[in-house]
């Protein structure tokens, strides 16, 4: 405001040393009855001109600083939403969605605040300029900001377009990020199958329905400041017209009305931008809004009671589905004893990973209980259970780091006897010692400088360096070698006097240790007994048995 003000008097000050100059004069009127000499009115000038500078460098310093507050506070609410919702909420987000949101859609929010911003200057620069103009010249200040207001009303559909046009823009980028970042996780199998030319049709559609999205929004933004300032123009023609038939004001007066209405008009244009600019980003600051919430609805809250002994482990008439009417596993009852080696076999789909997320406590049975030394797990503190229970994927997860930091895995209070140990038990140790670097091998980009068994054993290790009571793993010896299997095979063996162990396995060669067996069919467990006895009453597993060839 006060940037705007120290403007409009500078150009009504301005205006009349002009026209004193040109006329002789050696005293220039200022502002009612107040004059000054021409040496002093420049100075004056200088001073005004400064002072509007140093508001405007203030204002930017302001705008962009809060711009990059908003962006990391953004940012900060959707990563930390992520990290702290359920299981369920991370897994209904697509692949690529939140790496979107967080870079780019982020990003929409500073582009938001700073239109609003500098809506907001040129909003109270205008004001300035429009009530020092009345004051100088009421009549034809008055018909202009009248004018002006109507050009505002006017334009409401056109900038009603832009938000239309937003919201498809922003739904094509959406789609153009989550096409691409699933495409780059396919580069393998797109080359094995070789269907580049149709991925690429895929991505030039993609692109080809963003950029006629993007002209559409680009064309509707231009038109509103276009058509203003045209509008605007004729409105201050009329506003001259008026002043002259009522002869209201001197040459003088009229002048400067003209060059403060002039400027003015500079910043209503700026404000017309500025508000297209919000309608602009608004579709997308409303995504990351929303994404937050749904996150904070589902906000992983851990206050449950300490756990003291997790076996054992009973699952009472437990059923889950993830949409009505159909479940996942229906009324299953089973008790896994401690220090016992169990085996989880069942055909694809039979609900063996979703078991594997209720033992977990990553999900919650839709019916029944899942018990830990008669406690419910969901009324346990996850934190305690994180560390007695962990889990082996079938397919290694690795960060980006050494060897130690993927054992660790951003968890504290382990040292390199502690990564030395679990490695040992992992089979893993003597090939990290022949590594130049041991320890702090690099791992390199999803684990691309290992192979792959050495991938898996170094996930069993990350497993293995907390010294759980319970340990789950999804066929751990999927990748390895037949003396990598073996080694962990072995090391199965070992760890069953140490804690629980409980293999989903789809190789049956994995399961010759087991004490118990585990065959889930239809969502139900149909048998739970010794291998042996399993050969002889169950069908299921007696049929697996022959086709892999096992004696």
């Amino acid at each position: 405001m006060l940037g705007g003000l120290s403007e409009a008097v500078f150009l009504v000050v301005i205006t009349r040393a002009a026209f004193a100059i040109t006329d002789g004069d050696d005293s220039v009127g200022i502002l009612a009855s107040r004059r000054l000499s021409v040496n002093l009115t420049v100075v004056l000038a200088l001073a005004l001109v400064l002072f509007r500078v140093s508001m405007s460098v203030a204002a930017n310093w302001h705008s962009a600083a809060l711009n990059a507050d908003v962006v990391r506070d953004l940012r900060h609410k959707l990563a930390h939403g992520f990290l702290r919702s359920t299981w369920a909420a991370q897994q209904s987000a697509r692949s690529g969605h939140l790496q979107e949101l967080v870079t780019t859609y982020s990003g929409s929010g500073a582009a938001l605040l700073g239109s609003f911003s500098a809506g907001v200057v040129a909003a109270f620069s205008v004001a300035s300029l429009l009530a020092l103009a009345t004051a100088v010249d009421p009549i034809g200040s008055l018909v202009a900001v009248g004018a002006l207001g109507v050009l505002g009303f006017t334009l409401r559909p056109l900038r009603r377009k832009v938000q239309v046009h937003a919201r498809k823009a922003a739904n094509d980028g959406m789609g153009l990020a989550l096409a691409t970042n699933e495409i780059s996780g396919l580069g393998m199998v797109v080359h094995v199958f070789d269907v580049r030319d149709q991925v690429e049709a895929r991505v030039d559609a993609l692109l080809d329905e963003g950029m006629r999205s993007g002209r559409r929004l680009g064309l509707v933004r231009g038109l509103v400041p276009a058509i203003y300032t045209g509008l605007a123009y004729l409105a201050l023609v009329g506003a001259i017209g008026l002043a002259s038939v009522w002869d209201t004001a001197s040459l003088t007066s009229l002048g400067a009305v003209m060059l403060v209405m002039l400027r003015s008009l500079s910043y209503g244009q700026q404000l017309q931008t500025a508000y297209t600019g919000v309608a602009s980003s608004v579709p997308a600051v409303r995504d990351v809004f929303e994404e937050i919430e749904r996150f904070t609805d589902n906000e992983f809250v851990d206050d449950g009671d300490p756990v003291e002994v997790v076996c054992p482990l009973r699952l009472e008439h437990v059923s889950f589905h993830y949409t009505d009417g159909q479940p996942v596993l229906a009324g299953v009852s089973a008790e896994i004893h401690a220090n016992e080696l169990v085996g989880v076999v069942g055909p694809s789909g039979s609900g063996k990973s979703t078991l594997v997320q209720l033992l977990l406590g990553l999900r919650v049975p839709t019916e029944g209980r899942v018990l830990a030394s008669g406690r419910e797990i969901h009324s346990l503190r996850h934190a305690d259970w994180a560390r007695k229970v962990t889990f082996v994927p079938q397919s290694p997860a690795l960060v980006h780091g050494t060897i130690a930091e993927n054992v660790r895995f951003y968890r504290d209070g382990f040292s390199d006897a502690d990564v030395q140990r679990a490695l040992q038990l992992a089979g893993l140790l003597d090939e990290v010692t022949a590594f130049p670097d041991g320890l702090r091998h690099q791992v390199g980009d999803r684990g691309g400088n290992l192979s792959g068994g050495q991938q898996q054993r170094l996930c069993i290790a990350r497993a293995l360096v907390t010294q759980p009571e319970l340990l789950i793993l999804d066929e751990p010896t999927s990748a390895l070698d037949a003396r990598s299997e073996q080694l962990v095979r072995d090391t199965l063996n070992t760890l069953r006097q140490r804690m629980t162990v409980v293999v989903i396995a789809h190789r049956l060669s994995t399961l010759d240790e087991c004490d118990r067996i585990m065959i889930i069919q239809d969502g139900t467990i149909s048998a739970f007994d010794t291998p042996d006895r399993l050969r002889e009453s169950s069908n299921f597993y007696a049929e697996a048995i022959r086709l892999s060839g096992i004696a």
